[in-house]
């Protein structure tokens, strides 16, 4: 990344992410990252849809597109795999965006949280100062609504509508869509926030949800091991640093 810079960046961690910025999406055309293919605990990718909508939209894929399966990016994390997040890192380093969009950090899944670390370092290695920004994932669309630094975008009854639609589409296969409509209601996607990202180091403190989430299913054999923010997410995040300032 340097001062001549091109189109904004998108990194999200799952297909489908891209619903949540729907209309900016269409307004900026940013090059979009998918760093997992959704595939969750079945053999069945979502990445599909997402190309299907960005071709549709106008915008671009980038080169990271469901590079992992879900497997492979918890995998990644319980094993400390610095090098392959560096990788990634790196290979985004090596675009030249106006700006970088990714997920919150909101402690809900922990591949969710790496996004922002791995755009993050992306920035930092490539020495810019290109800005970064975040956007609510699984919390209320509106959490970063009155914050400074934000950019928001306020979806006309066409578009809102057009979102609405598409998620309506994904429902059968994202179930998260009809949880999260039905808890802040269809309104609360009229308007899209952004929130400018002054510490990409930041990944929250205390127990985050997924180690809940993570208990119960290795208590029901579903997981082998729990990710941890302190024990599997820190070390990582501190790996990444370590290089961004060598």
């Amino acid at each position: 990344m340097n001062n001549n810079t091109g189109a904004p960046l998108l990194f999200v961690a799952h297909p489908c992410h891209e619903l949540l910025l729907h209309g900016w999406i269409a307004r900026a055309k940013p090059v979009v990252h998918v760093l997992t293919d959704g595939s969750g605990h079945s053999s069945s990718s979502r990445i599909d849809m997402t190309a299907q909508f960005l071709r549709e939209i106008g915008a671009q894929p980038g080169s990271i597109f469901g590079r992992l399966t879900d497997r492979e990016a918890y995998a990644a994390i319980l094993d400390a795999n610095s090098p392959l997040l560096l990788g990634l890192a790196n290979e985004l380093a090596d675009n030249n965006p106006s700006m970088v969009v990714c997920d919150a950090v909101e402690g809900y899944n922990p591949v969710h949280d790496l996004c922002r670390l791995i755009a993050g370092a992306a920035i930092a290695l490539a020495g810019s100062d290109v800005p970064q920004y975040e956007y609510s994932v699984v919390n209320d669309p509106r959490s970063f609504e009155g914050m400074s630094d934000t950019i928001s975008l306020d979806l006309d009854d066409h578009s809102h509508a057009a979102k609405l639609a598409r998620a309506r589409d994904m429902a059968e296969v994202v179930p998260d869509v009809d949880e999260l409509i039905a808890r802040y209601g269809a309104a609360g996607y009229r308007r899209e926030t952004l929130r400018r990202v002054t510490d990409w180091t930041d990944i929250g403190s205390g127990d985050a949800q997924y180690e809940t989430l993570g208990e119960q299913r290795v208590a029901g054999h579903r997981y082998e091991r729990v990710i941890r923010r302190a024990e599997h997410i820190a070390p990582l995040r501190d790996a990444l640093q370590r290089t961004c300032v060598s």
